[in-house]
């Protein structure tokens, strides 16, 4: 049990803190000078434009779930702390705190390019980036046999596993249609690179005073430019079976591809102090080149009868195949499409703002929804730092988000995370005591650097300094005015040179 013990605090340790791999930084969706909250919502501009520096400029990683938290698996007592596997530890108190269905994702965006830059009118930027989205889901029936181990028939389907990796090039607009609201919008284009998923239709644990038996089937399809265009229907499924030799000369052939649109509002109201936003993002799909799809079933079974003590034999059987099935041909996914809508209140002269975001994410399996209450303080016109609590989704009390801001003239620094765990726990071994987070069951990790463009002169109002979208048409009208009296006034003069 010792060693057990330690397996599973690696393996709490790795996916709560190590695993830290969306794309979107729920902290900085209030903070002004960060372009990462355009990525949130195409009306947000930042105040300044900005060139991205290749990868550095922008790299997102980001894990969530609602099971896998050390609160869940370990368990402190007098003694000591232990796995949920430990009998003092009930199964109705480890159970009680898991929810019907395990939902995990993982996503990754990495900019390759990215710059973007305001006009007299608006603001419009460009990015190339690379994406990951990996989603899986669990049945509790899993957690139920592991801790139980006791006579029963237990349902370990509903299993879901997909992975999609792919290239998003997108050109966006920021345009103030009104005094009081901007609409942004993005437009992507696509190019897939692989495509994994793998479905449980069948997957079952039967324990008895006899026997235990185990028995999974399930499909697993992929696409890949790399993967032969043909195989033979009923051949046994490996990985060199599928790949083609010229991996290089396969990558050029790339013809899967997809479109995406980022749809955004921001409205303004008393002088700008009350701004109320929404967006949706990644609404698209991709469609998957047909000769690069494999298709494949699996099956396996497992039985086990009892030990012979007469011959010290394990009376058991297992067995496991895995055939190439008819390939699917052409296929169409859809984006992992989120949803954001923002409350913002702006005081002592939009130096401090207290904002409520609600963040929805639509998987492939499954959706989760998150609320992230923040305080934004903009400490300087070129700094500007965020603390913030995400709700929900098994987020803890005493998890919180931080996010730093460094953007002056011709340089933007950004740093942050939406969960950072204030409470450990400790795990003792015989040469040390080592701290691990208690409460997480998410985790990220956001760094941006670029180098900063000019300023906008239409945008709204930001720390007093500068003027709201009406006080700036207002300025630009009673210019224009002068100046033209100005001319009506010279005119004169200059007919009498002229005669």
């Amino acid at each position: 049990m010792k060693h057990f013990n330690k397996i599973v605090l690696i393996i709490a340790a790795a996916v709560c803190g190590v695993i830290t791999a969306s794309a979107q930084m729920r902290t900085a969706y209030f903070m002004e000078g960060s372009y990462f909250r355009t990525d949130m919502n195409a009306a947000l501009a930042p105040t300044r434009g900005y060139v991205k520096i290749p990868v550095a400029g922008g790299i997102g990683v980001d894990f969530g779930n609602n099971y896998l938290s050390v609160n869940n698996l370990l368990y402190k007592r007098n003694d000591g702390i232990y796995t949920f596997m430990h009998h003092s530890v009930s199964a109705d108190e480890f159970l009680g705190k898991l929810g019907n269905k395990g939902k995990i994702s993982a996503n990754l965006n990495t900019s390759l390019i990215g710059f973007g830059a305001h006009t007299k009118k608006f603001f419009w930027s460009f990015g190339l980036n690379l994406r990951s989205n990996t989603e899986l889901t669990l049945s509790k029936d899993m957690f139920v046999a592991l801790k139980n181990l006791s006579n029963g028939y237990y349902n370990l389907g509903d299993t879901h596993l997909s992975n999609r990796e792919y290239i998003e090039g997108a050109i966006g607009f920021a345009i103030p249609l009104k005094e009081f609201m901007t609409f942004g919008f993005r437009v992507k284009g696509l190019v897939g690179l692989a495509d994994l998923s793998m479905k449980m239709d069948q997957m079952y644990l039967d324990v008895n005073e006899n026997s235990v038996k185990a028995e999974l089937l399930g499909n697993i399809r992929g696409n890949c430019p790399v993967f032969k265009p043909n195989y033979v229907v009923g051949d046994p499924f490996s990985v060199e079976g599928i790949m083609q030799q010229d991996i290089l000369g396969a990558l050029k052939g790339i013809k899967s591809y997809g479109f995406g649109l980022d749809l955004g509002f921001e409205f303004r109201f008393l002088n700008d102090q009350l701004k109320v936003s929404v967006a949706a993002n990644d609404i698209g799909f991709i469609k998957w080149y047909g000769h690069s799809t494999v298709n494949a079933q699996g099956n396996a079974n497992f039985t086990y009868n009892g030990f012979n003590l007469s011959t010290g034999d394990a009376d058991l059987a297992y067995g496991f195949e895995a055939k190439m099935t008819e390939p699917q041909g052409e296929y169409f996914t859809r984006l992992t499409c989120s949803l954001n809508a923002g409350i913002e209140y702006n005081i002592l002269n939009n130096w401090i703002a207290f904002g409520l975001l609600s963040h929805t994410q639509f998987c492939q399996n499954f959706t989760r929804t998150e609320l992230t209450a923040s305080a934004n303080f903009r400490i300087m016109h070129w700094l500007s730092t965020s603390i913030s609590h995400t709700f929900l989704n098994g987020n803890q009390p005493g998890v919180l988000g931080w996010a730093l801001n460094f953007h002056p003239a011709g340089f933007n620094l950004f740093i942050g995370a939406d969960f950072i765990d204030t409470r450990f726990a400790v795990y003792n071994t015989a040469n040390k005591s080592i701290p691990i987070p208690k409460m997480m069951t998410s985790a990220n990790v956001y760094v941006g650097l670029g180098i900063n463009l000019g300023k906008a002169k239409y945008m709204p109002a930001i720390q007093g300094k500068k003027l709201t979208y009406k006080q700036y048409k207002l300025k630009k009208e009673a210019e224009k005015k002068a100046a033209e009296q100005k001319a009506a006034e010279q005119q004169p003069a200059a007919a009498k040179v002229e005669i």
